[in-house]
């Protein structure tokens, strides 16, 4: 059931599984351990509907690059996805690797790890297919698009969501199950650890209330950035022993580098393709070198700059010219640099406030042009399309960038301790009974939305959970 902890609250809360945060994660993981028969107690630090005056607690500092922290974080059920957009895509096969991502090793599981937790995603998500095989969904034949045979690219495809709101989605799932005691306006601020485990921990809500949570095991999922900063807040910082809590922030960032004109009507936007809620990019084939970048196409007015006779030539055979816009959605790289750490002031829970240093350098776009540069060659070498750089230089250091306000691998996942935050289970290196879900224990990211991958994870978790509760 869902309680006001404003209201309700009693001094001492048990279940099987604590988990705090109601995000996608921790409402995924709450629902799917529910279903497997066990006790879980849900604490949400916003209210049902709205932060109820927790907005605060997330004002911070950032510096290196501008990175707008504040308004991409909300606080209360459901999480960001009460703001998601509903793109929807699982990482590919190269994303899990554990080549290096900048100075940090790669994932330490494969894409098989999470196939089960992928269909299951897929449902939790409200995607209407976990299909994004281009060939098995026969999109080359339905669709209008560039040719890329022999390219060195190839199509994929981004799902959507309705998007899922999941606190207002699954509200009553966690309402009407007996077995999950969900509070919402009550804050985990304390953990009281042994040497290598979670006793209890201590929640309170901003009346000054306060109770003690007790359970096998404690899941903190809190998203990308409040991962980091309430494990770096305690007395004993769980998983430091590599001093990477907080370390290796990401987030997918933005470059639109030109102008092409191509044959009308390609349809590469979102809901261009009948019967199918998707879209269409194009990225880098398997096995060839530079970031798993993506290219999108938008169909956009003529460039005023030149003739308007240029736009009425034909690009090929008789078809009439088209003119779309280029963008690219970057796969970010993994810097010890680029990290959340801890100021000196407190917000109004006594927990001091986050700093984001965003390392994104000029340098870091590098790559992507030259990726850039590659797929223009290919694509004019088919004499089907004209296309014009708009920018060939990086952003300078302070200027701002796009980004899909994505906050990812603060609390990395890693095959050794030495390397990252939690074990490829999630679990805390130095803590057996101590978890991280969510996108803060991504090594690396290709260019896919976290959420669909978010949902995976804690399917997988909530299956380990269960294993371990057995023993």
């Amino acid at each position: 059931m869902i309680h006001d902890a404003r209201t309700d609250l009693p001094e001492v809360l048990e279940a099987d599984v604590a988990i705090a945060g109601g995000g996608p994660a921790g409402i995924v993981l709450a629902l799917e351990l529910a279903e497997r028969g066990r006790r879980v107690l849900l604490i949400e630090g916003g209210g049902r509907q709205s932060p109820n005056g927790g907005t605060s607690i997330y004002d911070n500092t950032t510096s290196g690059r501008p990175y707008p922290l504040t308004g991409s974080r909300l606080r209360w059920l459901g999480g960001t996805s009460n703001h998601w957009g509903g793109w929807v895509r699982p990482f590919d096969p190269r994303d899990f690797t554990d080549a290096p991502s900048g100075d940090l090793p790669g994932w330490p599981i494969d894409a098989d790890a999470l196939n089960a937790g992928y269909r299951r995603a897929a449902a939790w998500c409200e995607v209407g297919s976990a299909d994004y095989d281009v060939g098995r969904i026969g999109l080359e034949r339905r669709a209008r698009l560039l040719d890329l045979a022999n390219t060195g690219f190839e199509h994929r495809v981004f799902r959507f969501s309705p998007p899922t709101r999941f606190g207002s989605r699954y509200a009553e799932s966690l309402d009407r199950s007996e077995l999950i005691d969900c509070r919402v306006n009550l804050n985990l601020v304390e953990l009281q650890q042994s040497e290598d485990a979670v006793s209890s921990a201590r929640a309170v809500t901003f009346e000054g209330r306060s109770c003690t949570l007790r359970a096998r095991h404690f899941v903190i999922a809190m998203g990308g950035v409040e991962n980091a900063r309430f494990l770096l807040d305690q007395a004993r910082v769980p998983g430091n022993q590599a001093g990477l809590v907080g370390g290796g922030f990401m987030d997918h960032f933005g470059f639109t580098p030109g102008l092409m004109l191509a044959d009308a009507g390609l349809q590469y936007e979102r809901g261009r393709i009948a019967g199918d809620d998707l879209m269409t990019v194009m990225a880098p084939s398997a096995g060839t070198e530079g970031p798993n970048s993506c290219v999108l196409l938008t169909s956009t007015a003529p460039d005023d700059i030149l003739p308007p006779a240029y736009w009425t030539n034909r690009t090929s055979g008789n078809a009439a010219g088209g003119h779309y816009r280029i963008s690219m959605i970057n796969a970010p790289t993994a810097r010890r640099e680029s990290r959340i750490t801890l100021g000196d002031e407190r917000d109004r829970l006594g927990l001091r406030r986050p700093h984001l240093h965003w390392h994104l350098p000029p340098t870091e776009f590098e790559p992507v042009i030259a990726l850039f540069e590659r797929w223009m060659d290919a694509i004019g070498a088919r004499n089907r399309a004209r296309i014009k750089w708009t920018r060939k230089t990086p952003p300078d250091e302070n200027d701002n960038v796009g980004v899909g306000y994505h906050h990812m691998g603060t609390t990395r996942m890693s095959a050794d301790p030495a390397d990252g935050v939690v074990d490829p289970d999630g679990r805390v290196w130095d803590r057996d009974n101590l978890y991280v879900a969510g996108s803060s224990v991504y090594p690396a990211a290709g260019f896919a939305n976290p959420t669909l991958t978010i949902c995976a994870l804690a399917v997988r978790m909530a299956a380990h959970l269960d294993q371990r509760l057995e023993a």
